[in-house]
């Protein structure tokens, strides 16, 4: 008999500031990989097999928005930050593989991609590093939040290398994954998670606004968190800026809020409950050594993977194939033959078993005709 071994290894979340400038500089990349590197390093040397990033934390999260009466200005921040963002892959992807590799870690990182071939534009993403040292794929985030829509594109569900959008990798740790911040408030997409099995997710947050009087992103992120957790019986390394006050720039734009980073980082067990964390109002590194064991004791309650699970009276549709915005007559030809085959081929198949239905039938009305004669 053959017996299965869950995996037990330790997660790292990293609560880490991303490094801002005062103008007219307002970005330093170079210190904010740094940063990430010698995180990386520390969380291998403490024997993390699994390490989270906040949401874009390189080059940084846009904690500012346009002021209309400064205008110029948010042009010309809007320019630095495309430059200081990575393309994927990239030399920033080449050094953060290069770490993972030594701490033997895999990682997960938010970052703003940068696309190299339509100049301008950006995602929202998280880079996805195996403890190989090897670029896994991008997750980019589907549905932009607020002020975001003046920076990000929204991502489709096209699987483009490196883009590979709401996929479960599959890993030495586990079946991962991950989301991005308001994501976790859309059911489909974290329902799709569940039904594909994740067992270690992965959720950046930027980790900022507490709105007086309303409600607070301290209780909203890991409630919204805990709840896929809940349905989904796998665990969860929350990670949440905070950017400490003596980094905070001080001239930066007008319409800028970076002093409202609290943090928050946590590890989530498959039954919704926060095991470490969350660490506020200050930078650090949580750790928990996490058990995959621990899931199927959870499904045997709840299993929406097995006997809770009714695809034959809900299910998802997911959009693999790309739009595209400029194509040539020949391409939406070679498009539309595809289809057209393909189309062909299944009415074939089902053809071929309706016809092997009839003659069973007419054999058995044969026999019964037969029968009834003698």
């Amino acid at each position: 008999m053959m017996y299965r071994d869950y995996p037990v290894y330790k997660v790292a979340v990293a609560q880490l500031g991303s490094v801002f400038k005062d103008k007219p500089q307002y970005f330093d990349s170079r210190a904010t990989l740094a940063k990430a590197i010698k995180a990386i390093e520390e969380a291998g040397k403490n024997g993390a097999r699994f390490m989270v990033f906040p949401e874009i934390f390189l080059p940084g999260y846009p904690y500012w928005s346009i002021n209309l009466k400064e205008g110029p200005e948010f042009a010309l921040i809007w320019r630095e930050y495309l430059r200081h963002s990575p393309i994927v892959p990239g030399p920033e992807t080449e050094e953060i593989c290069a770490a993972a590799k030594k701490a033997n870690c895999y990682i997960a990182m938010g970052i703003n991609e940068r696309d190299p071939e339509l100049e301008g534009r950006m995602y929202n993403a998280i880079l996805f590093v195996s403890s190989e040292g090897e670029v896994m794929g991008t997750h980019r985030k589907l549905n932009i939040t607020v002020h975001e829509q003046l920076f990000h594109t929204r991502a489709d569900v096209t699987r483009v290398t490196p883009c590979d959008n709401i996929r479960i990798y599959e890993t030495g740790i586990g079946k991962l994954s991950g989301l991005i911040c308001g994501e976790h408030c859309q059911p489909l997409l974290m329902q799709h998670m569940v039904v594909e099995g994740e067992q270690i997710h992965a959720a950046l947050w930027p980790g900022y606004f507490d709105y007086p009087g309303a409600y607070s992103l301290r209780t909203v992120i890991p409630a919204m968190t805990q709840g896929l957790c809940i349905a989904a019986q796998n665990w969860a390394a929350v990670a949440s800026c905070y950017i400490p006050p003596n980094e905070i720039p001080r001239n930066f734009y007008s319409n800028s809020i970076f002093d409202g980073t609290f943090g928050g980082s946590c590890v989530i067990n498959p039954v919704g409950e926060i095991v470490a964390g969350p660490l506020y109002d200050s930078e650090g590194i949580v750790y928990y050594d996490v058990d995959l064991g621990f899931i199927p004791l959870a499904k045997s309650v709840v299993n929406l993977t097995g006997s809770y699970d009714r695809r034959d009276v809900l299910s998802l549709l997911r959009r693999e194939k790309p739009y595209f915005p400029v194509a040539t007559i020949e391409k939406m030809e070679d498009i539309t033959y595809s289809e057209a085959a393909e189309t062909i081929a299944h009415l074939k198949e089902r053809l071929t078993k309706l016809e092997a239905r009839v003659q069973i039938l007419d054999e058995g009305k044969a026999k019964k005709l037969g029968s009834s004669k003698r």
